[in-house]
């Protein structure tokens, strides 16, 4: 009697296993596995089941995975003054007031502090 009710306990065990593994995203080979490691070995399957068996990636459970290279990392630089960190599209450093970014003397274009020459309107940078 005690035998039939342990069999019963591992196949629905086995059964639970199947199910929520399916459930979850995984294949029926997978699935198929676990269960009757469940229905074999109950003590030892159901826990691994519980701990390994459940977790998956957002792939495999049918979410969109994150793409890292999509998301827009923010540009920074140190500021040739104070050394803090900004982003590489302010004017002036927030921390020190440098000027970051310098305008042409003739266009009024912003330009980089390494550009000798400005691309707009080919005018030379003075070097002070």
């Amino acid at each position: 009697m005690m035998t039939i009710i342990g069999l019963a306990i591992a196949a629905l065990a086995a059964y639970w296993v199947y199910s929520d593994a399916r459930g979850r995203g995984h294949g029926s080979t997978t699935a198929l596995l676990w269960s009757l490691g469940t229905l074999f070995m109950l003590v030892v399957f159901l826990p691994l089941y519980l701990i390994f068996g459940r977790r998956l990636t957002p792939a495999r459970r049918g979410e969109p995975a994150i793409d890292i290279e999509g998301v827009p990392v923010e540009e920074l630089m140190h500021c040739p003054m104070c050394g803090s960190k900004v982003k590489e599209d302010f004017k002036v450093c927030p921390y020190c007031s440098h000027t970051l970014k310098p305008k042409c003397e003739k266009c009024g274009q912003d330009m980089n502090r390494e550009w000798r020459t400005c691309p707009y309107c080919d005018t030379p940078v003075n070097s002070k």
